[in-house]
């Protein structure tokens, strides 16, 4: 594939399937076995990745992602990103805070010759995002809080 193809696939998942969000996006644009082995749920290809944006947005209905830096290759795509939404759902064992949360990550999206994405791969700070909704100390007073810790 053109680099500028998957660039625009990489804006697509991002700025579109998850921003708006338009799940059909994923029809169009995820392999229908795509299976990253680290997402734990029983779903595969664009069932999967429509089950993770719903489940997110469930508690963060106004996510948007931002796109910082973007490089693509023949058949990958890396994308370092911004995130910001409002926790306004229930999930991960928290109530609601209503507090604006923003977040910075990076992806590669690999995808085949058919311009499908067949895996991903990506990092992002969960720990941060609860620290920023007031849910979790201070990772370095977090020792305190550790029955266990040894001083």
């Amino acid at each position: 594939m053109k680099i500028e193809e998957t660039e625009k696939i990489a804006r697509s998942f991002f700025e579109v399937m998850w921003s708006k969000p338009d799940l059909s996006i994923a029809d169009e644009i995820i392999d229908p076995k795509y299976n990253p082995s680290w997402i734990q749920i029983d779903k595969v290809g664009p069932a999967q990745i429509k089950h993770e944006i719903t489940h997110f947005r469930s508690m963060f209905p106004d996510l948007k992602y931002e796109i910082v830096e973007i490089k693509g290759e023949e058949e990958k795509v890396w994308v370092r990103y911004k995130g910001h939404g409002t926790h306004l759902g229930k999930g991960w064992g928290f109530e609601p805070t209503k507090k604006e949360v923003s977040f910075e990550g990076a992806t590669i999206l690999y995808l085949n010759s058919d311009g499908k994405i067949i895996d991903q791969w990506g990092a992002f700070c969960f720990y941060d995002i609860f620290y920023e909704l007031g849910l979790v100390p201070p990772f370095w007073e977090l020792n305190k809080y550790v029955s266990d810790a040894k001083k």
